[in-house]
């Protein structure tokens, strides 16, 4: 049922894309039809010859030759169609693929190794899509053939039948072969991915400077070489053993089919045989052989055309589920009165041995600017992502004036938010580009750009940009400027700074690669701009592991293994002498 569900899918793909161009491809299966007829025709010849009956043999040799000519007219049609549909079948799934994967709203999908695999598999098999309508037209064909050849052979001599089931046992290890190349695709999943992880790092000049410097060149190579034994290995296995198990039915079929022969040759020497029958019997033998590999094949084909559309259809239905679960409709408001509220949330990352927030419970009042502190891994950047609903929660909500956030539409909460981060994107377009897709609707506007780098500090990085605004960044781009890892972190930080009047703004550790004064100097623009926010109700969210920063905010939630440690201001916390204080003392005695 899968296969015809796979088959289903990809015809509707290829009627979609051209109805007319799909109903040219059955041209060829028409001329396999006219073509399966030519044993008939000269067997017709045959039985002519021996009669002396010269009409009979003009008509056959007519027949033959007019079943040649539109057998190839024909074939060359559909052909020449069904190349052409393949490709654009192939495109139409490549671009529903990129459709559907921009489309999932959430990231947590990409922190599991499951999805992981499953998407490796499916770029793996991502050309075969295309292939996918080839596969079905061929098989149509061929099974076309497989009954045109059985008929023929009934028609001829019984006994044909016999040599057709001697290609049973090709039949039988079809299950086998289909087992084999699901087992070979799945544990060719992660090792691919690891190859192409450590291909990237080879190849990759940010990579390039420690890999020298620890000379560990070889070291990858060698890890490359077994990945990409681990990658390849399980398809050259399965080649191997179906070319065995195929040769071994091969011969079987041959044996059978001689002793058949030899039987129909001794029954036409004694004339009990018409001549044209066995001209008919030697023209299929190979047919018949054909014929089972043909009937295999076609089996083999259901279940690959379902394992190809069947990683599509995945796909297509995991982000139907992300997309039922941000199932709101409503606009976020346009200020915030109360502010947000977290209520008993948790979240665990797939496979995760335990939950990375758990049972957090807080109230971020609206106008204020909060900083979450903690030690690396104590949750703080989970808590953002749930914030922005980049992750759906495990369990507990989120609570927007009152409002849940899967009530409302996320791409709009979005739309609501701005932030810049650690982890931020080297967008190599045009400075002007890369600081303006923070606004897409004011991508092209100069002025809102250059007020954005003025807001992130980030006008000296202008400045040694040699076409200013209109400069192409990035090495790898003629007359492309490369920009140091702190220049870069500026305009990303600009990039954040680009939408007037968010919410929400996020500031997740965006000067990391700045030194300590440069970092709070610009904390400092950037609370200020928060205070002019506090009208409506605007959320600033701080995170940083430098505490001279933390001390402008208002409210301090530290974090300690996914779970709220304390809450309260710099002050009190200080004054409570509990694990902020604690960590806050720490870093001031590593700066005397």
């Amino acid at each position: 049922m899968k296969g015809l569900r796979g088959i289903g899918i990809v015809l509707a793909m290829a009627f979609r894309v051209s109805p007319g161009q799909t109903a040219v491809c059955l041209l060829e299966s028409a001329g396999k039809i006219i073509g399966l007829l030519q044993p008939l025709y000269l067997a017709w010849f045959a039985e002519g010859a021996l009669r002396h009956d010269t009409r009979q043999m003009v008509l056959a040799v007519i027949a033959f030759t007019a079943s040649i000519g539109l057998t190839w007219i024909f074939q060359l049609a559909g052909t020449t169609a069904r190349v052409g549909q393949m490709e654009r079948v192939g495109f139409a799934f490549d671009t529903e693929i990129a459709r559907i994967t921009a489309s999932i709203k959430t990231l947590d999908h990409l922190e599991s190794p499951h999805y992981l695999d499953r998407l490796q598999i499916l770029r793996d098999r991502q050309e075969a899509l295309g292939g996918a309508f080839n596969i079905a037209l061929n098989t149509f064909n061929n099974l076309l053939a497989v009954v045109g050849t059985l008929l023929l052979a009934l028609t001829a001599d019984p006994r044909l039948l016999l040599l057709a089931l001697a290609g049973l046992p090709m039949l039988a290890t079809t299950r086998w072969v289909s087992r084999w190349q699901a087992a070979a695709e799945q544990a060719s999943a992660q090792p691919g991915r690891l190859a192409k992880h450590l291909l990237e790092l080879g190849t990759s000049p940010s990579s390039g400077a420690e890999l020298r410097v620890f000379g560990i060149r070889a070291t990858m190579r060698r890890e490359l070489s077994a990945a990409v034994a681990d990658w390849r290995g399980p398809g050259a296995r399965l080649a191997v053993r179906t070319n065995l198990l195929e040769g071994a039915c091969a011969t079987f079929f041959y044996l059978t089919a001689s002793a058949i022969l030899a039987w129909m040759v001794s029954d036409a020497l004694s004339r009990t045989l018409p001549m044209g029958a066995l001209v008919v019997a030697v023209m299929l033998v190979g047919r018949l052989q054909t014929a089972g590999q043909t009937v295999q094949w076609a089996i083999i084909s259901f279940t690959q055309i379902a394992r190809i559309t069947g990683s599509f259809l995945w796909l297509r239905e995991y982000e139907h589920q992300v997309r039922t679960v941000h199932r709101g409709t409503r606009e976020p408001p346009p200020q915030l009165g109360d502010g947000i509220r977290l209520e008993h949330l948790t979240f665990s990352y797939p496979g995760g041995a335990a939950p990375a927030i758990r049972d957090v419970s807080l109230h971020l009042p609206a106008g204020s600017v909060v900083a979450f502190v903690g030690e690396n891994g104590a949750g703080k950047t989970t808590l953002v992502k749930l914030l922005t609903g980049m992750y759906q929660p495990t369990s507990g909500r989120i609570l927007l004036d009152n409002t849940d956030l899967v009530d409302i539409d996320i791409d709009a909460w979005r739309a609501s938010t701005a932030g810049a981060f650690q982890d931020y994107a080297k967008l190599e377009l045009t400075a002007q580009q890369t600081v303006g897709v923070g606004d897409v609707p004011r991508l092209d506007d100069r002025q809102a750009v250059l007020d954005a780098l003025g807001i992130a500090g980030s006008e000296d990085v202008l400045h040694t940009l040699p076409q200013g605004l209109d400069t192409q960044l990035g090495s790898s781009w003629p007359a492309g400027v490369d920009l140091s890892g702190g220049q870069w972190q500026r305009l990303a930080i600009a990039r954040g700074m680009m939408r007037p009047e968010p919410l929400l703004l996020v500031l997740d550790e965006p000067t990391a690669a700045l030194d300590a004064s440069t970092e709070h100097r610009l904390f400092e623009r950037y609370i200020a701009a928060a205070d002019g926010a506090r009208s409506r109700g605007a959320i600033t969210l701080l995170i940083t592991h430098r505490f001279s920063t933390v001390a402008a905010a208002d409210l301090v939630v530290v974090l300690d293994h996914g779970t709220i440690a304390e809450v309260g201001t710099h002050h009190q916390l200080v004054a409570a002498q509990g694990h902020y204080s604690e960590l806050y003392a720490l870093q001031a005695r590593g700066y005397q």
